[in-house]
């Protein structure tokens, strides 16, 4: 059975939907302008195991999309406040991408709220050039609204439509700009729980982001695994690889 409901927060409020059964509790993180219904593929096999929830992050989605800017604190807190509205002491928190990105903020700022992360091709800073497609991102989405955001990111003659609040998804993105003045990575050795690294050999992203979070990460924290031949949205087109490796790696439910 899933449950949806909407969570009330100070500012605004996030589009949620749990199910499943257990003690141990997934939350899922999406990526830039995806929805939580891109863990479609993923939630069956997690729900055999645990409850897991997933919600549109700010801006995305059917969530609103509060005034700006937003940081990575921001988001981490609404990841948190999800949390809070389910009872939930703590919870394994699964992160793609910019979801990612907000999963580590989280497990740094409410270390006692997360157990285990499982990062799916995610990154921890960002190069200028990077900064500079973010920008630009960013711009389209407060010109042209969300078609301007799908040209800018999937090309002149894409179709694909994106759900949710271009001026929300732009401070999001912006947020992800912030990696190249602001980078995660000399913080992430304060991270004291287990982390799982998943990415993909043809991520175009580039294996080498997961790899830079691995080796800044405290001796032993992480495990690191790259699936072959898969890109980006492992949870999508590698579903079954993903669960594998979280089965193997597991943190002890505490």
């Amino acid at each position: 059975m899933t449950v949806g409901d909407r969570v009330e927060l100070k500012t605004h409020e996030l589009r949620c939907e749990t199910s499943g059964a257990g003690e141990r509790h997934f939350l899922c993180l999406h990526g830039l302008v995806d929805t939580l219904g891109i863990w479609k593929r993923l939630v069956p096999a997690l729900e055999k195991r645990s409850v897991v929830t997933r919600f549109d992050q700010r801006g995305h989605g059917e969530s609103d999309a509060p005034a700006g800017p937003y940081t990575r604190k921001a988001l981490a807190q609404d990841a948190i406040d999800v949390l809070d509205s389910l009872a939930v002491p703590r919870a394994t928190l699964i992160g793609h991408s910019m979801g990612g990105v907000v999963a580590m903020e989280a497990a740094l700022q409410f270390p006692d709220r997360v157990n285990g992360l499982v990062l799916i091709g995610t990154t921890s800073q960002c190069r200028s050039r990077v900064a500079d497609w973010y920008e630009r991102i960013a711009l389209a989405g407060e010109e042209r609204g969300c078609d301007g955001l799908a040209q800018t990111i999937y090309g002149k003659e894409s179709h694909q439509k994106i759900p949710g609040n271009a001026q929300g998804i732009a401070h999001v993105t912006r947020m992800l700009k912030s990696l190249c003045a602001d980078p995660l990575t000399p913080h992430l050795k304060d991270i004291r729980c287990p982390v799982l690294l998943l990415v993909g050999e043809a991520d175009p992203m580039g294996p080498k982001a997961s790899e830079i979070i691995r080796d800044a990460l405290p001796r032993g924290c992480a495990t690191f695994e790259m699936i072959p031949e898969r890109g980006h949205w492992l949870h999508l087109d590698s579903h079954e690889a993903v669960i594998d490796a979280i089965d193997a790696w597991m943190p002890p439910q505490v």
